[in-house]
Order: C-alpha cells, then structure tokens, then sequence
C-alpha cells in the first residue's frame, strides 16, 4: 500500500498538485476469465490513462472455480502485475474469489472438512424430545441461485456431525438467577439426524411449567465457508489461497504489489424453524468457544447460553455482554489476527472490511437489517480495526452514511487516520440487487466522493473496473457479469471524463491530508450495550439520529470507544483522545458498560467542566462493577434527540478556529480542520441543485489561499474580516486560513465571473443530432432527450450541431441547464473544454458577429442499452443528451 508521509520530506503544495496513488482512486478489476497479456495492457494502461492510482484483482463469479489459482491464472496475475507496475500503478491482493475471505474459491475446505462452518442452534419446548430442522440461509438465498451454487456443494445445505452442546431445564415463566436453571446436558443425547434434520431426546421430562432449552452444533456437510473461530482454517487458506499468489509474484512483493485486502468474512446467517428468543442467527462453535466463555464470564458455558436468548435475572445483560466479548475476540484473533502476522512476516500491508450492518445508513443497524452481526465480525469494530495495518470500510450506492466516520474513528483510536472506503451500487429500481445501476452519472459519484471525504475517507476504491461488459439475452445476475453489481464504469459512456473525477477528487483528499479534523463532540460508539441488547435496540437509531442531527448542523463529530474514554487526558475542560480534543461526549441510548474506569473518566470530565449528555435508555449495567445509580450525564433526554435538543448542546460549546455559517435554507457540507502551524483547512462542497451562500470569519481578521481542486493551483485571496463564498450547484471550494494578528475591516467574496443574464440568448431551434460520430446527421429538439425522439437505446456519445449566430461581439459563455450526462464543447473544430458535472458552462472566448460552428458531444449513460429487454429496466428510460434548451450568455462589462 502507498504509505502515506506528509512529514518534511514531502511538500502539501506538490502533494495537492500531484496526489500519490493512496489519494487517487482505486478499483477492483474485475477478471470474468484469465486474461490475455494483451488484455492486461490494454485494459491496465487505460485505467492508469483515467487516473486510477491503485487496482485490486478479483476473481468473480462468471470465471470458474477451477480456473482460480491455477497455472493459468497465477501467471496472467504475475503478468498483470508487472504491467501494473511498470505503468505507476500500485497493487493489492484481493484475498478470494468473488467475495467472502478465507474460502479460497472451496480449496480451504477441500479434504478438510473439519474447517468448514460449525454452527450452534437451539430449540426450546415443553416436551423432553425435539427436533432442529429447516435451516437456511435466508441472506444467500435472496441474492439468488447462483450464489447458493457458489457457496454450497451442489446448491445442497447439508449438516453432519450433530451434537447436544448444551441443555437446560428451567421456568417458562420468569428466572431469577442462575441457580433457577437445572443443566441436564448429559441426559440429552442425538437419537436421530440426517443432512438436514436432528433429533434430541431428554432422559427425563419437563415438569410443569418449565421448558427444555436444548442447543446443538452442527457441522456444514456442503458449505464453503470456513469456521471462523478456528485459527487453522485461517493458516489453511493462508496456505492454499495466498502463499500461491504472494510466491507467484515473487519480487513485485511488496511494490507494486504492497498489500492484502479481506472482505466481509463471514459465514452463514442460518434461521431454522425452532429459532427463538433474543439471538437472531445461528452461533459459530468451535471446541475451545466453552472454556474460552467460562473464563470471560465467570459462569458455567450452558447456563451463558440460555442468557443470550432469554432474561435469566440481574446479571442476564452482563453475561450476554461478556458473551459476545469472548466469541468476537477468539474470531477476530482466529482470522484477522493469523492474516495480521502473515502479512507482516512477507512485508506486505493487512487490510479489508467485515461485514458492517449500517451500510448506506446512519442507524448502526439500518443496512443489513435481516443479521443479527454479533454472530459475525461486525460489532467490535474498534477491535477488528487494531489487527489491521490500514482501515477500510464498506459503502453502498450514493448517499451519505455512516461507513466512513466509523472507519475515520476506528482508524484514529488505533494510531491512525482516515480510512479507503469502498463504494458498490446495488439496484435501486429492481429487486434483484445485483443487477446494479448502470444509470450511475459521473456527476452522482462526483458528489458521493467527495461526501465520503468530508466524513472521513482518503481513497476512494470503486466497485469496479470489469474485464469484459457481459452479453446481450441474459439477464441472469452474477453470472452474466454486465449484472455483477453493475456499473462496470469502464463501459459507461462517460468513462472518457473520470480522469476529471480522478484528478479533482484526489485533489481534495491530499488537500484534507495534512490537517486533523476539527471534532468538538465525540459519540461513544456502546460496544457492550450493542453485545447485550442486540441490534434492534434502540442505541442503533439514537446513533443514526446524532450522526445525521449533527452533521445537520455543521458540526463534525467522531466515535470513541470506552478504551479511548478510559485512557484520555482532560486538559482545560477538554478531552484529548484519539489524537483529537473534544468539548463533549454523548451516550447514545447506552445501558452496559465495559469498566467501571470509563464512568470515573467521564464524571472527571464532567468536573472539569466538559459537557455529557445521553439520550435513550439508561445506564444500567458495568461489566467489571456493581450496576450504576448516580447519573452519568449532565443532561440527559429521553426521546430520540431532535433538533432542538442538538442545537442546546451545540450552544454549549466554545467554538475553536473559523465559523463558517451558512446563509441558505440548505447547508453546504463542509470539512474543517487545523494544521499544526496555525493554518486552518476548510472544505465547501455544494451537492444540491441551487446555489448556496457561506460566510466565514476568523478572529478580527484572517490571511485565505483559495486551492484549486481543478487546477492543483495555490493563490493567495488575501486577509479579510469576512469572506462570503457563493457555491454554484456540484461546486467545492478548498480554502486555507491564518488568523491574522491585526485587526481587519476588508470583507471579500468568492463568486464566480458575472454574466449578464438580461442579454441571455436562448439556443432552441437548428439542431442537428448524430448518434454516433459515424451516424447520418438529422433534426433533433435540444428541449427533451434523445430517448424520446426515436434513439431509445442508443448509449454513447451523440453529436449536436448548431450554427451559431453571433450578433454583438462580447465575451460569450455558453450555459447548459441540461445535460445527462457528460459534454465536450467544440467552436470551428476545436475543443473548447469538457463538463463531467453542473455547472455545464463554456467560455467561449471572444466571438465576433457572424455565424460560428458549435458542436457539442454528449455521453449518457449505458443503462437504456444494458437494460434494454431485461426486467431492470423500470417503467422509464434514463435521459440522455441535451434535456433543455441551451443558452449563449455575455459577460458583463
């Protein structure tokens, strides 16, 4: 991975103007088959072309298992990198085929069955006998068939190896206490089972008015997926599935090829007809989990079972929390940490993401809704995050969301800062998901970019560059790899323009770089209260309602864990943790605590004069002490936290370095932080459809730089008292500022060229249109798109010609109110300029009076050609082309 230094030995100025590979883009390139050498060139040296700075291989779907990691594959992975080296591009291996870690494409569990997936389930009844039947796994099933083939043998769920783990006689009604619960385990035995099906027995009976709860493990007969819990099945696939790779790449380890990336490591989210009580999927089982839960909780592992699915009185939440604590560590350990020092004994960089529930929301649980993630490595984050060398998380479609300052958090409590975010597209207009969205716009991913590095991230890695678009006729998803979570970017019409996209962005990101983010409020992310009450409780969405409260109103924010709290210095009223000094630290609906060293954190914060507030639910429950009476916050709410209540707490606060206050109805997103030598870096991003005004101010008075994203360009704005910056729609501005020692009274403004808007000439009639550079010219309407007007699937680049009738001689900007999706603006033959993104404005220079030749070419999208005679087309064609009529505007004199 390209390191990142922005010490003395590299310039922020040349590093702004000439981002390195870890601020530009990244891709997964897609391999649907083994590809050619001349392929590889090809297609790597065009992604280099557009401006990516890094490229992950993976293996997908539409290439046979048998051809992974075979002679084949691993040569043409060498070739591939070579090239990729000899271009400037970095690489990382993407660690398996399609996706899920440590399977290896089935060579993990082949001949070892022992390290396939292992899972406990449990059924509860008033009767001595019982049955567990029905599992499936509802997660894999909705992406369809294919993906069952891929993850089971023969498209069968099968079990083996069933065994009686645990079984417990207690009230149906209420339990008081442990000693309630009679552990009969070794009268409870298998008395019948088969691939699907088992049979338990209890050598006594049920009296009235309790219950048998039995639990039992069972070994997947057909699963690929590993059993995460078992450290060897992590060497095995290091052993069949990595070492084959690092080896054949020999001495491109480790540059260009400097990292490994995991992803989503998981196995199945198995229901089955008995499943009951508060746990929502099954439980991996590995025979050192029951010792391994009898010394992290203090009691006997059986009765600990029944607590994770039932109240077993007063200590139910603590034992639930300590539970969880235990499982997720010996999996985090297990897997992250034997791929930790495989990593670092071949000198290469660990990093990747587990599954994260929230993705595509705030709510800590508004993304993957069906999974209960405390069954997978997906609630202790902060844990995962210090076995890696670098953060990554995972985002969906093109919203705002959590992701990013999750992994912006986790990354600074370990050391670090920022995180590579890498952003898929699921269907949005069809339930089949993986059909994707090949109606993206480079304008949608423009904004989501830079979104993302507003709320924490570095490197954008894009969900990805494909080897080939698929084939008409076929509509299968996955295996058709034009509907393998689809756009393939690379074939959208508008590829040509993502080095615009490329450049700027990376632009932004290396401007954020040298600066830490000014973070005055700090939100404990409730690992413990997340273990004990699960993810429907309402600390998920109390989350989501602060994160999207605060950004709301402009002020940036970072998670903290109860280790952070516990370790942090308070310095003048202030908590310094994670490298960042906060004002105020929330408990989002928290009810269990860790240690009882974070409340004597806190209540010294508190002393010393730092704002606790908590919404939601109470604290009730420290793990490592009594259970908590006194409050904890200074104000607390009980509601979900609403406007109002963010704007008091935010009135508490002193402010610390420039405001920047918005004097529009909508609010620009901003990034803002301070240099350690006094400059302050401040990021106005305009992703709405109107302009917006902000007003900044510093002190009595302040030095500004204005950094061109655009250009790479510094120059200095001058000192001012105030400085107003309008922001055209999709327009960012990246601003630098010192506060100045004297007093100031100059006010500026930041505001683009003025244009004479009485004087506008509207360009409506005398079009002409070619769908294609090789099409026959014919009239067209520039006030609709050419879908409408008989090119209903036509993805390209359609030409538009006017002559163009000049009658003052001024200088002439033409202005497009419409575009979908991309433009070149051509004069006389020559290329005046091209627009990714609003606003799509040309200077046209200088015009004299008289008729001039106009061209414009317009790429759309590749969805009405992709999706032509599939069922993901949805009810409307996407637009394309000119959508209004454009219009010629002078400047004003």
């Amino acid at each position: 991975m390209d390191q990142i230094r922005t010490g003395q030995d590299i310039d922020p100025r040349d590093l702004f103007e000439n981002p390195r590979a870890a601020f530009r883009p990244s891709a997964y390139w897609f391999w649907h088959s083994i590809p050619t050498q001349e392929v590889c060139h090809t297609q790597l040296s065009d992604f280099k072309l557009k401006g990516i700075g890094t490229i992950l291989i993976q293996a997908r779907l539409a290439m046979s298992r048998d051809d992974y990691l075979s002679p084949a594959y691993l040569e043409a992975y060498r070739v591939a990198a070579g090239i990729a080296g000899k271009l400037g591009l970095k690489l990382g291996i993407y660690d398996d085929y399609n996706w899920i870690s440590g399977h290896a494409g089935g060579r993990t569990v082949a001949g070892r069955d022992d390290l396939r997936e292992r899972h406990l389930f449990w059924s509860s009844s008033g009767h001595g006998r019982g049955q567990i039947s029905g599992i499936h796994p509802p997660f894999t099933r909705t992406m369809g068939a294919d993906i069952v083939e891929w993850q089971y043998e023969g498209s069968v769920v099968e079990w083996c190896e069933w065994t009686v783990e645990a079984a417990l006689l207690h009230s149906s009604a209420g339990i008081d206490g442990l000693d309630q619960i009679v552990d009969v385990t070794a009268r409870t035995s298998i008395v019948d089972s088969n691939g699907v099906s088992c049979t338990y027995a209890f050598d006594g009976a049920a009296g009235d008015g309790q219950m048998l709860t039995v639990f039992v493990s069972a070994r997947s007969a057909t699963s690929r997926l590993i059993n995460y819990l078992l450290p060897e099945a992590a060497e095995r696939f290091i052993g069949v599935g990595l070492d084959p790779l690092v080896e054949a790449l020999g001495d491109l380890v480790p540059d260009p090829v400097g990292f490994v990336f995991y992803d989503q490591p998981a196995a199945g989210f198995y229901k089955w007809d008995q499943i009951s009580g508060c746990l929502g999927n099954s439980l991996l089982f590995a025979p050192s989990l029951p010792d391994a839960v009898s010394r992290g909780t203090g009691g006997p592992f059986a009765k600990t079972l029944l607590a994770l699915l039932r109240d077993v009185g007063p200590g139910t939440l603590r034992l639930r929390a300590r539970f969880y604590a235990v499982y997720s560590a010996l999996m985090n350990e297990a897997f992250c940490g034997t791929l930790r020092r495989w990593a670092e004994g071949r000198g290469i960089v660990l990093t990747g993401h587990e599954i994260l529930p929230h993705i595509s929301s705030w709510s800590l649980n508004g993304g993957f809704t069906s999974i209960d993630p405390r069954v997978a490595l997906a609630v202790d984050f902060f844990g995962i995050d210090a076995l890696r060398h670098e953060t990554a998380v995972d985002s969906n479609n093109f919203v705002a969301q959590l992701a990013p300052k999750l992994g912006d958090s986790v990354a600074r409590s370990n050391g670090r800062s920022r995180c590579i975010v890498e952003t898929y597209a699921s269907a949005e207009r069809t339930p089949v998901r993986a059909a994707g969205q090949w109606e993206l716009t480079l304008e949608t991913m423009r904004a989501q970019a830079i979104r993302l590095y507003c709320l924490g991230t570095r490197q954008f890695l894009w969900h990805g560059v494909y080897q080939t678009d698929g084939h008409d006729g076929d509509p299968t998803p996955f295996a058709n790899p034009r509907f393998d979570f689809g756009p393939g970017i690379n074939f959208e019409p508008w590829w040509s323009y993502h080095d615009l996209f490329a450049q700027e962005t990376a632009r932004i990101s290396a401007f954020i770089e040298p600066a830490t983010p000014r973070t005055p409020l700090a939100i404990l992310y409730p690992l413990h209260t997340a273990f004990a009450e699960g993810p429907r409780h309402n600390h998920a969405t109390h989350i989501g309602a602060w994160c999207g409260g605060l950004l709301a109103e402009g002020c940036d924010f970072m998670f903290v864990s109860e280790a952070d709290l516990a370790t942090a210095r308070i310095d003048n009223g202030r908590l310094l943790a994670s490298g960042l000094s906060f004002d105020a630290v929330v408990l989002p609906s928290v009810t269990v605590f860790e240690m009882a060293k974070t409340l004597r954190a806190l209540d010294a914060f508190k002393a010393a004069g730092g704002v606790v507030w908590s919404s939601g639910d109470r604290l009730s429950t420290v793990c490592d002490g009594g259970d908590r009476l006194s409050p904890i916050a200074s104000t607390h709410i009980d509601h979900m936290p609403e406007r109002r209540d963010i704007t008091a707490l935010l009135s508490l606060l002193p402010l610390s370095g420039p405001a920047v206050v918005c004097h529009s109805p909508d609010r620009p997103w901003q990034w803002v932080g301070n240099e350690a030598d006094g400059w302050w870096r401040i990021v106005l991003f305009n992703d709405g459809a109107t302009p917006l005004v902000s007003e900044i101010s510093f002190g009595d008075g302040f030095d500004s730089e204005i950094w061109s994203a655009t250009t790479g360009k510094v120059e200095e704005a001058g000192a001012f008292s105030r400085l107003t910056v309008r922001l055209d729609p999709q327009e960012v501005r990246c601003l630098r500022l010192r506060e100045t020692a004297q007093r100031i009274a100059r006010e500026g403004r930041l505001t683009d060229q003025p244009l004479d808007a009485s004087r506008a000439v509207p360009l409506v009639v005398g079009w002409s249109f070619a769908p294609g550079a090789d099409a026959a010219f014919v009239p067209i309407s520039v006030e609709s798109g050419w879908e409408t007007q008989g090119f209903a699937d036509f993805s390209g680049t359609g030409i538009y010609r006017l002559a163009l009738e000049i009658g003052d001689e001024a200088e002439w900007f033409l202005e497009l109110p419409e575009v979908a999706t991309v433009v070149v603006a051509c004069l006389h033959g020559r290329q005046i300029d091209r627009r990714g993104w609003r606003p799509y404005r040309f200077a046209l220079g200088r015009l004299i009076p008289g008729v001039h030749s106009l061209e414009l070419r317009v790429a759309n999208t590749a969805a009405n050609r992709y999706y032509n005679n599939t069922p993901y087309l949805g009810e409307n064609l996407d637009k394309s082309g000119l959508t209004a009529a454009p219009t010629l505007i002078p400047l004003k004199t």
